[in-house]
């Protein structure tokens, strides 16, 4: 199982403080192991060992997506967090193109109708041409009123963060428990994968067979040269100690 960019950092943060705790600082004084070659190896291990808070993992992540207002197990298109929550809908929309529509169908109106009765031509139709863009103008600057208050109150909502119901103190409570449990699973299967390393490491031989060790010093202190007959010679101080013959010359 592969923990999301976002939690890594916490799965290093147990492996660091399991690999510090007095019993495996305790156990790696009475072995050959290192605390780094520890780390490396629960780094190396990370997707089994978070294997084994799998379900405690899953728990946290689906309440930690209920709190963010993010879909599960679905893609965003318009980006992560509040965008799929808060996204526009169809009356800012609206709210948007009705001024827009509306000025640009007065303004038509309004050319059209006093064009009309500058040429002296149909004033019938003039008139209510005219009385339609005036109308049509009317219309575009109360819907573009409305959009300028509903922009700024959706910027106001979105500036005070999640909703009242996603702020709840209880699910915070439970997102908190959920991660903790999720942490405390963690460090007892990084605790296990350490201790089976360390088990099945051989401890360091303290008789110092190694060269230079004791037993190199063992092996030379009655090593038979020492004890050839060659280097027993005849006692020096002893009266009875002769040496050789020497020829006398004579002249």
């Amino acid at each position: 199982m592969r923990l999301r960019d976002e939690d890594r950092a916490a799965y290093t943060s147990a492996l660091d403080d399991v690999v510090g705790s007095t019993e495996i600082q305790r156990r790696l004084a009475r072995s050959g192991v290192s605390a780094s070659q520890l780390r490396v190896l629960g780094l190396a291990e990370g997707p089994r060992v978070a294997s084994t808070a799998e379900r405690e993992y899953r728990s946290y992540l689906a309440l930690r997506q209920r709190a963010r207002g993010e879909a599960p197990l679905m893609p965003s298109l318009s980006g992560p967090g509040r965008q799929q929550v808060y996204g526009a809908g169809l009356l800012p929309v609206l709210a948007v193109l009705t001024p827009v529509l509306a000025i640009t169908a007065a303004a038509l109106f309004l050319l059209l109708g006093y064009g009309l009765r500058l040429a002296d031509s149909a004033p019938a139709v003039a008139g209510n041409l005219v009385h339609a863009g005036w109308t049509s103008l009317g219309i575009g600057a109360l819907a573009a009123v409305v959009g300028v208050l509903g922009l700024y109150r959706t910027a106001s909502r979105h500036r005070g963060g999640a909703p009242k119901d996603r702020r709840d103190q209880g699910l915070t409570a439970e997102l908190d428990a959920a991660r903790a449990a999720w942490l405390r699973q963690l460090h007892e299967g990084i605790r296990s994968l350490l201790l089976q390393h360390l088990d099945q490491s051989p401890p360091p031989d303290a008789g110092g067979n190694g060269p230079g060790g004791a037993g190199d010093d063992g092996a030379a202190v009655h090593s038979p040269r020492f004890t050839s007959p060659r280097f027993t010679g005849p006692d020096f101080g002893s009266p009875e100690a002769s040496g050789p013959d020497i020829p006398t010359l004579r002249g």
